[in-house]
C-alpha cells in the first residue's frame, strides 16, 4: 500500500494503471480515503477544537464520495472518450489513492504550517486528480480537468446542501 501512496504522490501513471487494474486494491483505496480525511479532521482542531475535527471529517469523506459518483458519471456517462471503459470501482481506486497528498494535512494542527500545507495540498491533489481520471477514463489531460472542473463543482454543490446545517424558522 505504501508504495502505491508514494507512486500516487509522485503523479506515476504506472500505479494509476495499476490501481485501476486491481481490484483488491478497493478497500485500501477507501483506507486512504479515510485517513486523510482524518488528516483534515485534525487541520480544523486548532479552529474549532474537537466539533471542529468531526465535521471537517466526515465532511471530507462525504465530499470525496460526491466527488467519485459525480467522476463516474461525467466521466463515462456524459463525457466519455471514445476509449472509455471504467467502473465505479476503478474510479474508487483511482481517485482514493490521488487523495494521498491530504495525508499532509495532519501537518495542519500547527496553525503556521497550515497556511503552507493547505494550499499545497489542495493544488497536489488537484494534479494528482487529473493524472487518476485521465489514466482511468483512458482520456486526455482537457478532457479529464473538464470532467474534474463539473465533479468538483457538482461536489461543492451537493456537499453544501446535505452538510449544511438545518435553518430553524
Amino acid at each position: 500500500m505504501l508504495r502505491r501512496i508514494i507512486g500516487a504522490v509522485r503523479l506515476d501513471p504506472a500505479i494509476y494503471r495499476e490501481l485501476k487494474a486491481d481490484p483488491t486494491a478497493t478497500i485500501p483505496a477507501l483506507l486512504v480515503v479515510a485517513l486523510c480525511a482524518l488528516a483534515a479532521g485534525v487541520a480544523g482542531l486548532p479552529a474549532g477544537g474537537l466539533p471542529a475535527f468531526g465535521t471537517v471529517a466526515v465532511s471530507a469523506f462525504v465530499s470525496w464520495t460526491i466527488f467519485v459518483v459525480a467522476s463516474y458519471i461525467f466521466g463515462t456517462k456524459a463525457l466519455p472518450g471514445p476509449e472509455t471503459q471504467a467502473t465505479l470501482g476503478e474510479l474508487v481506486r483511482t481517485l482514493g489513492f490521488a487523495l494521498a497528498p491530504s495525508l499532509l494535512l495532519i501537518l495542519g494542527i500547527v496553525p503556521a504550517v497550515q497556511i503552507v500545507v493547505a494550499p499545497l495540498t489542495v493544488v497536489w491533489v488537484f494534479f494528482a486528480t487529473l493524472m487518476a481520471l485521465r489514466e482511468t477514463l483512458g482520456v486526455g489531460i482537457l478532457r479529464a480537468l473538464l470532467v474534474a472542473v463539473l465533479s468538483y463543482t457538482a461536489a461543492m454543490v451537493v456537499s453544501s446542501v446535505l452538510l449544511s446545517p438545518a435553518t430553524s424558522a
